[in-house]
Formats: C-alpha cells, sequence, structure tokens
C-alpha cells in the first residue's frame, strides 16, 4: 500500500505569496486514523510537516507557502557607489528551493505505521504576489495553468523582466523617463541549464533617433549556476558605476552622457528579452523625488515624481497636569501668566511628504498602482535610502480612449517618527 499518485502540483518558478498547493492520493485512505505526510525541506534539513486527512474523495491536499515565505526576503541593488558595480548580481534572499517529500501515516491498533517520502518534488520559490483579481493581470490559477512562468525564463525575446512597467516605444519614444543621476536595477528570473545568459546590451541614442553606441555588457567571471533570479542595473547612474572590465569594449566610465534615450536587452547570442527604453530628462525646476519599491513580480521599480513636493508632519502630543508653583517663602501667592498647569510630557512628530508627477499617461498611472499598495518602499535622498511606511490614499483606474494624461499625487507617510522632550 502506498501513494499512488500526485495529482496536481505547481509549476517552477512560483511566486511564493500565492498558494503551493500539493494534492495526492493513496491506496489506503480506510486505514484507521490515516493521514497524508507533506514534509517541507531546505536541503537536507526537515523545516516543517503537514498532517493531512483524505478529503471525502480521498484526495489529500497541502499548502506549502505559508512555511516558504517566511523564509523569502528582499534583494536591493547598491546605490551610491563608485565604480565597483558588477553587472549581474545574485538576489540571493528573494529565492528559495524547497523540496516536498510526500508519504502517508496510520494505525493499526495503537500502533503508528508510517510510510514517507515516496514522493519527492522540488520547487523554486521567489519574492512575487500575483493579484487574485486585477484588471489585464495574471492571476495565480491562470499561471498555474498556462505555464506562466516560462515567459521570464525563456531563452527568445519574449522573455520578461520582472516589472509591469511601461516598457517604452522606441529611441526618443513614449518611454518612462530616468535623470543621469538615477539609480535603479531590473530584476528577472534565470534558469542556467536551460536558458543561460551571457551579457546585456546597452543601445544609446541622440536627440535624432541615431544609434550612438551599443555596449556589451558581460556577465562577471562569477558562476550563475545556481541563481535563479537575477539583477542588472537600469538607470544611468546604475550604469555608469559598472566596472569597465565587464564592457567588451573596456571603455572609461562614464559611459551615459550626453544621450537623449537608451535601450536594453538580455543577450544569449541573439535577443534573450524583451526591450525596454528609457528617455534621460534633463535637471528640472523642482526638486526630483525618486521612489523605489517592491512591485508585485518580486523585483523593485522606480518612479520619479518631478513636480512640486511639500513636506509636512503629523503631531500627536500628550499632557498631565499639574499644580502651579507659585507659592513664595512668605506665604503669598504669586500668580503669574507664566505657571504652566497643563505640562506636555510627550511629543512625537510623523514626518510626510506630498509628491506630485509629471504628466502621464494611462499605462504608467495603472501600473503605479503597484507603488500605492506596495509594502516596501524607499525615497531616494542623497545617496540614501529613506524607508516609506506606505503610501495614503487609494487608486481610480484610468482609461486611454477617456483618460488622457494626468498627474499623480500622492502622500507618504515615512517609517520613522521625531521625537521632543519630555518633561
Amino acid at each position: 500500500m502506498a501513494i499512488t499518485s500526485v495529482t496536481y502540483e505547481p509549476q517552477d518558478y512560483r511566486t511564493v505569496y500565492n498558494p503551493i498547493e500539493y494534492v495526492a492520493t493513496s491506496n489506503q485512505t480506510a486505514q484507521s486514523r490515516f493521514k497524508y505526510l507533506f514534509d517541507v525541506y531546505d536541503g537536507a534539513t526537515q523545516i516543517a510537516s503537514l498532517k493531512v486527512p483524505a478529503d471525502p474523495n480521498g484526495y489529500g491536499r497541502a499548502d506549502v507557502h505559508g512555511i516558504c515565505e517566511s523564509y523569502i526576503k528582499t534583494d536591493l541593488g547598491i546605490i551610491n557607489t563608485g565604480a565597483t558595480a558588477d553587472a549581474f548580481t545574485d538576489n540571493e534572499n528573494s529565492y528559495k528551493e524547497f523540496t516536498i517529500k510526500i508519504g502517508e501515516e496510520w494505525f493499526v491498533g495503537s500502533t503508528l505505521n508510517s510510510n514517507p517520502d515516496q514522493e519527492i518534488r522540488t520547487v523554486i520559490t521567489y519574492n512575487g504576489c500575483l493579484p487574485n483579481y486585477r484588471v489585464n493581470s495574471v492571476n495565480f490559477a491562470d499561471y498555474q495553468a498556462t505555464n506562466y512562468y516560462q515567459r521570464f525564463v525563456n531563452n527568445s525575446n519574449t522573455r520578461r523582466f520582472l516589472t509591469n512597467s511601461p516598457k517604452g516605444t522606441g529611441a526618443n519614444g513614449n518611454n518612462q523617463s530616468v535623470e543621469l543621476t538615477d539609480e535603479g536595477w531590473l530584476y528577472f528570473l534565470y534558469d542556467d541549464a536551460s536558458h543561460a545568459l551571457t551579457a546585456f546590451d546597452l543601445t544609446l541614442y541622440n536627440a535624432a533617433g541615431g544609434v550612438t553606441a551599443i555596449y556589451q555588457i558581460n556577465v562577471p567571471a562569477i558562476t550563475l549556476t545556481d541563481i535563479k533570479m537575477l539583477k542588472i542595473p537600469f538607470a544611468p547612474n546604475s550604469i555608469n558605476n559598472i566596472l569597465p572590465a565587464q564592457i567588451n569594449t573596456t571603455p572609461a566610465q562614464p559611459i551615459i552622457t550626453n544621450e537623449t534615450s537608451y535601450k536594453i536587452v538580455l543577450k544569449n547570442g541573439g535577443a534573450a528579452s524583451e526591450e525596454i527604453y528609457f528617455n534621460i530628462d534633463n535637471e528640472c525646476r523642482y526638486e526630483v523625488r525618486r521612489l523605489e519599491f517592491l512591485n508585485a513580480l518580486g523585483g523593485f521599480d522606480c518612479f520619479n515624481f518631478t513636480k512640486v513636493s511639500k513636506k509636512s508632519e503629523d503631531i500627536e502630543r500628550k499632557f498631565y497636569k499639574q499644580n502651579a508653583d507659585n507659592l513664595n517663602g512668605s506665604g503669598v501667592i504669586d500668580y503669574n501668566l507664566a505657571d504652566r498647569e497643563k505640562v506636555q510630557y510627550y511629543t512625537k512628530s510623523m514626518p510626510k511628504m506630498k509628491l506630485t508627477s509629471d504628466w502621464i499617461d494611462a499605462q504608467t498611472f495603472n501600473w503605479l498602482l503597484e507603488l500605492i499598495d506596495s509594502p516596501e518602499i524607499y525615497l531616494h535622498e542623497n545617496g540614501e535610502r529613506i524607508a516609506v511606511k506606505n503610501i495614503e490614499g487609494n487608486w481610480e483606474e484610468k482609461r486611454a480612449n477617456v483618460d488622457r494624461s494626468f498627474n499623480l499625487e500622492v502622500n507618504l507617510e515615512f517609517s520613522i517618527d521625531n521625537y521632543r522632550q519630555r518633561f
């Protein structure tokens, strides 16, 4: 008697914050106190065991994503560095491979019998969370049924980066805007065995749309065999910090200077990913506020708010009441307006900031829903990341045939508080 089949299992790669379910069948579910065993391993170490009774049809169903997600974190690219950055870097905290061993147990009288580890499966999980329902987005059921992850690891020009941001329309076209001082990284899944990479190409354009240079930026001399998720720099200052030895012509950095737009594409001989375009903006009259945020696919996106920004603080105060110390040494009360009856003993101020974007189209606005509901957001300021608690407010879909262009306004609440003296 044994496990007879595994009728359902997730496909690699799997977003760790969506269900990761297995369904098994056995020919001995009629045994006393029968249970399916779903043991979860990190390498050779067992980290959890789920015991699941058979349902009325005899199936055993287990969801292990709650176990797996506690082992997944996030990886941020280096900012504010000298020319010391690798072109390809591992997101070692953003993915993990688990082994699921499926077995069974039952009782004969008072004796426990078990038959573990009959079926063994592996799953690669990463720091993504696809929505259950969102217009024009794939939910986790579609992801499973249509082999969706292949779009992120195949070795052709349909391979997607881990971003839903607009990819642009070409040289100096309707592309996402960046500044020369901006920093940021593109994230993607990686399958070395079937879809290895050799480089990414950076194509630079002038104002007339002509190509001024094409740089091949090579995979550094590190092994990528066991790496499942990588990132490359995409913003101008991050690209300008790549080690010159990793660029095919070994040029002097910076390589992005007076261009007006550029294109990035992964390479393995020919194109091995979709193309993504960026326009380079000149400094504007307002201080640019750049936000970096965890997106739904497990990468980090960036967006610049280039119109007027305003800082504010919400202040919380607490008081106690005391009798005025106004009796002098002669037993006479000296009343004085400076006497303090209510004493402020606790003061906390919570910094906030209101940001306004330039004119954007419906596609960009709808993508920025992932900013508004992101659980991890940073403001880039003076070469540092400042943690943002959340963005206040809600979101309403825009449609290109109705809503032409508009600004996006957001209110940031930072994840740090300021305090004053206590009395």
